[in-house]
């Protein structure tokens, strides 16, 4: 990490620390200190991903909901997915989705079809060219991805990923049993390729 960085961030934990403890009396700040961190760090890494849409022809939301039904439909689901599905695993609202869903099947990227088992529903499918898209963009895009991770060695890497996932782990089960019925809310879902915060 540049030193810079370093700094930076030691400034960061200080500030919260110092004024932690004098409106609160609080000693141990750690989780709220990781926490800032953690969303500063997920914030660069959207405007980093933004950056580079910038040389591509569709946004990373956009290409993040291509890769999901690719995904789906490589694992043998020929039906599509439903838009409650899709924003589910995006984690993002039924608005957002909507509003991404009508951006890519104005693209010719995506169809809409009638649920043949409830027709008051849509299921959303790739068209051919969004999985030619979709093919073609997607060793670029997981390079660039892999690009923001090129500070950290292999093991620094996994590591990093073990203990995120451990983290995301610990933090779904306190969601679980916060929730009245021991059930998560429909919107979330702990595990889920390419979704969105």
């Amino acid at each position: 990490m540049h030193p810079f960085a370093d700094t930076e961030n030691d400034q960061v934990r200080a500030h919260i620390r110092e004024h932690l403890k004098k409106l609160f009396d609080i000693e141990d700040t750690s989780g709220i200190e990781f926490f800032v961190t953690l969303q500063r760090t997920a914030h660069l890494v959207r405007r980093l991903d933004d950056q580079s849409d910038e040389d591509l022809d569709i946004s990373g939301p956009r290409w993040r909901l291509l890769m999901r039904l690719l995904i789906d439909e490589e694992a043998g689901s020929g039906a599509g997915l439903t838009p409650t599905v899709i924003s589910q695993s995006q984690r993002v609202s039924k608005n957002t989705i909507s509003a991404l869903l009508r951006g890519l099947e104005t693209q010719g990227l995506i169809q809409r079809t009638l649920d043949s088992t409830d027709l008051r529903a849509f299921r959303i499918q790739l068209t051919p060219a969004g999985r030619d898209y979709v093919q073609k963009v997607a060793p670029e895009r997981i390079h660039a991805l892999n690009r923001l991770l090129s500070g950290l060695d292999s093991a620094e890497q996994e590591q990093l990923t073990r203990l995120l996932e451990k983290l995301q782990g610990l933090l779904a089960e306190q969601f679980k049993a916060r929730c009245k019925d021991g059930k998560p809310h429909s919107g979330f879902t702990a595990h889920g390729p390419f979704s969105e915060e």
